[in-house]
């Protein structure tokens, strides 16, 4: 792949050129070979792949269309020397994960705090929390907060359960595309 210095009397070429292909990507213009042309039809998984694709350049394209969304996407793949909707797009396609849920704080008693760490390639935008006992019957459910002094986010039991045995956190974490996340510990 080749980069083009141009001359003040021109700006930018895009297209196609014999088998050459000009395009600007990042603010650079550039020329590649032209990309070949696959006559047989497509597998079923080549079909999957595509429309997985389609459906996250909707995402991307819809998402975008938010200016306050826009703006963070911008940002970010101004950081990432990037574009918005390739930023968008990955957004898409990458789940958020829980990587830690801290229960040193957790005695089953009510008030008591539970801390999750989770990440995610842009954002993690919410985690909730489902607590059940040993028969898999609900205990109680809810949302963290992110808590900003440790970090993570904080979950407060609002029941006490400090007479069960076997509980079981789980902790799921949501990002921006609606993608999730989840993670298991027994208390």
């Amino acid at each position: 792949m080749a980069k083009i210095t141009y001359n003040p009397a021109v700006q930018h070429l895009h297209g196609k050129v014999g088998n050459m292909v000009f395009k600007e990507r990042q603010g650079q213009d550039i020329v590649a070979a032209k990309p070949d042309q696959v006559k047989q039809p497509n597998t079923p998984a080549q079909m999957q792949q595509r429309d997985y694709f389609r459906q996250a350049a909707k995402y991307a394209k819809s998402a975008l269309a938010d200016p306050q969304i826009n703006a963070a996407y911008a940002a970010k793949a101004k950081a990432l020397h990037s574009t918005p909707i390739a930023v968008a797009v990955k957004d898409w396609m990458t789940e958020p994960e829980v990587t830690v849920i801290d229960l040193s704080h957790y005695t089953k008693h009510a008030g008591d705090a539970i801390y999750i760490a989770a990440q995610d390639d842009f954002e993690v935008t919410g985690v909730s929390v489902a607590i059940e006992d040993a028969t898999h019957a609900n205990v109680e459910n809810g949302t963290a907060t992110f808590d900003a002094a440790s970090g993570s986010w904080k979950y407060l039991a609002k029941v006490d359960a400090s007479a069960k045995t076997g509980l079981t956190v789980t902790a799921t974490a949501l990002d921006r595309p609606g993608n999730t996340g989840t993670l298991t510990a027994t208390a």
